[in-house]
């Protein structure tokens, strides 16, 4: 007969025994104890009960206790409904309403095994529970508690809820009394103040309300993903430090860091130890070693060997087997002593900021030399007209009424009306209007209003715009273009990046650009132009001795594939060109002085040079010329200032994106102890997890109609400049090939042909 059965049977029978057995049983008891030689302390001791009734059970002396009863043994109390004392053994099956109170310990169950000369107190039910005096729960099914060492282990699955209502599970673990520490492993899930983390280990002191955890350790914050080997929360405190192997992914960025303390209320994060963070949106990295992540607006602040990367991608070729696009990826890297991205809804921007990106970028959409060419344009329509009614004789210009108002572009120098003429638009300005011009001038007031309408709509405009500066001993890499300067500045309000103070760039190493400041226009994550504002200077190294220079008031230089394939140079126009004989043999020095200038660079030599207005011109032989005779005024080649690899900025490696099937790989928090042991709890999590989703799909829809509104304005906006003439017109000039230009000054009376 079982064990169990027995003792319920004896429990019924024997309900109303007298107290004198119990006194014999607590001296036979002792006695015992003594003969074998055990200390005190090894004593366990019925402290009172019912009735005891000695017996019998499978052949086996036992003491039946009745109560409630209560033992204590290592100054622990066993108490009970009823119990069956196998006195051979030193076993005590305690069976209803079981718990052991040790300090501010307790643990209850409906069955327990006390194996007294172990130490061990087994607990077995269909819900075992620990608590202790600051009100944390654990709740398991099989749990062993140790009353010497004061230390209790449980298996088969196990949930803690803390006095706070953090929840921690685990299939097995240990909860150590004196330490106040529980301990879970394998499948550990715990939630606690909107955070979920899936984990191998967790340590929970209760004291402190820290959560420690181990190895691959996922943790969830709204739209974060946070990963670890080695991480620490503190309740008390709201930071999760991630202490090894650490990573964070957030809706656009991505953190790496030797360690991280991440802030649970903001998002924010400091940063310590081989720190990169990746901005997805901006196809950017910034790395260092010490910065401040800031989650709403974005921004990151690095200091201590601060680099930001900027990547895109070049076509180079078609896959001649499946006929798809072939792209190189490249990376511009930015160094300097600190480096600060952020970003700010485009409603809090200011609206003089604004206002100055704009005119930023009309100026440097610009092509001086598609205005130098309608100018010569009109001037050759001009003095064709004149020429065509050479020695005629034109009547005198009617005469005017005092307060008559000039037609719009009447041009009092041109020829006037005879008898036999009709006002034409051509006559009247001398020149015949474009209707496509005309055309352009309607598009423009239309632009003009939906401007209007935009500023109108400014105030709800949220938008991000992304902001970044670089400052002191500022240094820029990449294969095809370097750059130094002591502080930059870049937004996407107009995509351009200005640097200041003493800028030089190179591209291709043996061309040199400076200037007072210099402006890069960014489009497709691609450098398209670049200009050079204030003593600009040019020089294009050919050898050590001869250097191609172009020095002038200001520059563009136009960007191609990311290589320089043409330049401008306005105003006050200084040139030194060196020719070369069929040998490559350098003979002869070209210097030119003009008001206008634009050149093509083909294989990275300047060709193709056109000189405009006011030209003069010098030819001087090489050949014994001193050295400061090929020098113009402020020459300055700073070569030595050149970055020559990216390891002087950096050696970090680029670590690629973790958002495939890293990411896809980890599993979100099930808390299926917690559903069985706390359900009210489990209840809650799970409310608050499907929540947190629900607002993920809707910031998600909204951030997709916002995109599609996007695209939807800059498809207008492509739609309103492809009907602009004079990107037509400069398309058309690109595309046809190069002859004699006719330049034409208005003090000539023929015009000049210059190549």
């Amino acid at each position: 007969m079982p064990v169990w059965t027995t003792i319920r049977k004896l429990h019924f029978r024997f309900r109303g025994a007298f107290l004198c057995v119990l006194l014999v049983a607590l001296g036979t008891s002792m006695a015992k104890a003594q003969d074998f030689g055990q200390d005190r302390d090894s004593l366990v001791r019925l402290i009172s009960a019912k009735a005891i009734q000695l017996t019998e059970i499978n052949g086996a002396p036992f003491r039946v206790v009745h109560g409630p009863a209560r033992f204590m043994h290592n100054n622990a109390y066993l108490l009970c409904d009823s119990a069956a004392w196998d006195v051979n053994s030193n076993v005590i099956d305690a069976m209803g309403h079981v718990q052991i109170i040790q300090q501010d310990t307790h643990l209850e169950s409906e069955f327990a095994t006390y194996l007294a000369d172990e130490n061990m107190v087994q607990f077995r039910g269909t819900e075992v529970k620990l608590y202790n005096k600051k009100g944390d729960q654990l709740k398991t099914q099989f749990l062993d508690y140790n009353t010497a060492d004061s230390v209790a282990t449980f298996y088969n699955g196990g949930a803690m809820r803390s006095a706070k209502g953090d929840i921690v599970e685990g299939l097995e673990g240990i909860y150590d009394v004196a330490e106040r520490m529980f301990m879970f492993n394998d499948d550990v899930c715990m939630y606690s103040d909107s955070i979920f983390v899936a984990s191998e280990m967790a340590e929970y002191h209760s004291n402190q309300e820290v959560a420690i955890f181990g190895e691959n350790t996922t943790a969830w914050r709204g739209r974060d993903t946070l990963f670890s080997n080695n991480a620490e929360y503190g309740v008390r405190q709201k930071i999760l430090v991630l202490k090894t192997d650490n990573y964070i992914a957030t809706k656009d960025q991505e953190l790496w860091a030797g360690w991280i303390d991440y802030h649970r209320e903001t998002g924010n994060a400091e940063l310590y130890d081989n720190v990169q963070v990746r901005d997805q949106a901006q196809s950017a990295i910034i790395m260092g070693d010490k910065g401040v992540y800031v989650q709403r607006p974005m921004m990151v602040y690095m200091t201590e060997n601060a680099v930001a990367g900027m990547y895109s991608e070049e076509k180079t070729g078609v896959d001649s087997l499946t006929q798809r696009p072939i792209y190189k990826r490249d990376t511009l890297f930015l160094g300097g002593d600190t480096l600060k991205m952020w970003q700010v809804p485009m409603n809090q921007v200011d609206s003089s900021e604004v206002v100055n990106a704009k005119n930023r970028r009309q100026l440097a959409d610009l092509d001086p030399m598609v205005e130098i060419d309608r100018q010569n344009r009109e001037f050759l329509a001009a003095y064709r007209r004149n020429k065509a009614n050479e020695g005629k004789i034109l009547p005198p210009p009617p005469v005017k009424k005092p307060d008559a108002q000039q037609p719009y572009g009447q041009d009092p120098s041109q020829p006037e009306l005879n008898d036999n003429q009709q006002p034409s638009l051509e006559m009247k300005g001398g020149l015949k209007p474009d209707k496509n011009q005309l055309q352009t001038d309607s598009l423009s007031v239309l632009s003009d209003s939906l401007s209007m309408a935009a500023d109108s709509l400014a105030q709800l405009d949220t938008t991000a715009v992304t902001f970044m500066s670089v400052f002191h001993n500022v240094k820029l890499y990449r294969s095809d273009l370097r750059g130094v300067c002591d502080s930059l500045i870049y937004t996407t309000l107009d995509s351009i990046a200005r640097f200041y103070k003493n800028p030089a760039l190179w591209n291709e190493e043996k061309n040199q650009f400076t200037a007072d400041s210099i402006q890069l226009s960014v489009r497709d994550n691609a450098i398209y132009k670049a200009n050079l504002i204030e003593n600009a200077f040019i020089i294009s190294q050919e050898d050590s001795i001869h250097y191609h220079q172009i020095k002038s008031t200001e520059m563009v230089a136009y960007f191609k594939d990311n290589d320089v394939y043409r330049f401008d140079a306005l105003g006050g126009v200084q040139a030194m060109i060196f020719l070369a004989e069929r040998d490559s043999t350098i003979t002869l020095m070209n210097q030119k002085e003009c008001k206008l200038l634009t050149a093509k660079i083909v294989d990275q030599n300047i060709e193709r040079v056109r000189y405009i207005q006011d030209v003069k011109s010098d030819v001087h032989p090489t050949y014994g010329l001193p050295i400061e005779k090929m020098r113009l005024r402020d020459f300055n080649w700073r070569g030595e200032e050149m970055p020559h690899s990216r390891s002087e900025l950096t050696t970090r490696k680029v670590k690629p994106s973790n958002r495939g099937g890293f990411l896809r790989k980890k599993t979100f928090p099930h808390f299926f102890q917690t559903r069985d042991f706390f359900p009210k709890s489990y209840d809650q999590i799970m409310d608050i997890a499907n929540s947190v989703r629900q607002k993920i799909r809707e910031e998600d829809q909204a951030e997709l109609e916002r995109q599609r509104q996007k695209e939807a304005q800059d498809a207008e906006a492509k739609r309103l400049r492809d009907l602009d003439e004079e990107v037509r017109i400069q398309k058309e000039a690109e595309k046809r090939e190069d002859g004699p230009v006719m330049i034409y000054n208005k003090k000539d009376k023929e015009p000049a042909s210059n190549k």
